[in-house]
């Protein structure tokens, strides 16, 4: 019982994301009520069908083969089970963005434009239909991964999202304030809500290659801008030799290209059918850190 709880609370959180992605919305109103009726409607009728097969098994296996023969057939059920819910959550695209299916989004998206993002200043000005588009999230569904205790994608080898300050700055203040990234956007100077570190090759440890932490107040646009640029620079520093050990360069050419791009890929995401309001993007981890900067008047 306590099992089937954990389970039961586990598949209600992610079932409201999967009737979200399923709605059709009309300006302010959806139909989220009647797809979550009609998906009630449909495991309710599996469930008694599912209990009636379930008993005629058991009778022919009890009478047969007694224990053994209920545990076999626990065992196939469970396994068939698993890969129906399996096929069941790749055939739905969620249109919301994590991390890994952000990740499938970003590595795409920079192979399939990569001499415009690793190039110095060369199609940063270009239009719109010279990029090409991310990945629909039916494409994305395709790709996706669900394997248990085992890490989606690559990325976790060389990207940590939400180090800890002592972390990302071991030096102290004077290196937060180097790896701070100016904003000069409109007439008045301000930062970015995220730091990103480049570590160089020959010092990167578990943690990756990158390093991205979020200041707090940061919005899902400055999510998907951090995420960005933490990619693009990744393409900089393992596809171009020209910004082997220049981790300033890198930082900086990634973040033009960054700035260049990123009205023209959210625009791009939103035609593709992806959800990028607020709450529908999500990169961090429940471990993750974001930092605060405070004022202290003396």
């Amino acid at each position: 019982n306590i099992g089937k709880n954990i389970g039961f609370l586990a598949a209600s959180a992610s079932r409201a994301a999967i009737h979200q992605s399923l709605t059709k919305t009309e300006g302010k109103t959806s139909n989220l009520g009647d797809v979550t009726a009609k998906a009630g409607s449909q495991a309710i009728v599996a469930s008694l069908l599912g209990t009636g097969i379930g008993i005629l098994l058991s009778q022919t296996f009890c009478s047969d083969y007694g224990t053994s023969g209920i545990l076999a057939g626990f065992v196939v059920l469970s396994a068939v089970h698993q890969v129906c819910t399996y096929k069941a959550i790749k055939a739905v695209p969620l249109k919301t963005l994590d991390r890994h299916r952000l990740h499938i989004v970003l590595d795409s998206y920079m192979n399939a434009n990569l001499d415009r993002i690793v190039g110095k200043g060369e199609g940063l000005n270009k239009q719109e239909e010279s990029w090409n588009p991310p990945l629909t999230p039916t494409e994305v569904a395709e790709k996706e991964s669900f394997l248990p205790l085992m890490p989606p994608d690559k990325s976790v080898k060389w990207l940590s999202v939400g180090a800890s300050l002592v972390d990302i700055c071991p030096s102290g203040v004077n290196e937060l304030e180097g790896l701070m990234i100016e904003n000069k956007d409109g007439n008045n100077a301000e930062y970015e809500r995220y730091i990103i570190k480049v570590l160089p090759s020959s010092a990167s440890s578990d943690a990756g290659a990158i390093q991205l932490t979020f200041f707090e107040g940061a919005n899902d646009d400055d999510l998907l801008q951090g995420m960005f640029h933490a990619y693009a620079a990744h393409e900089c520093m393992n596809r171009d030799d020209t910004f082997v050990g220049d981790t300033s360069n890198i930082v900086n050419h990634s973040y033009s290209v960054t700035k260049s791009q990123m009205p023209q890929f959210k625009e791009q995401l939103g035609m593709k059918g992806w959800q990028t309001e607020t709450g529908f993007v999500n990169v961090e981890c429940g471990s993750s850190c974001r930092l605060k900067i405070q004022e202290i008047q003396e």
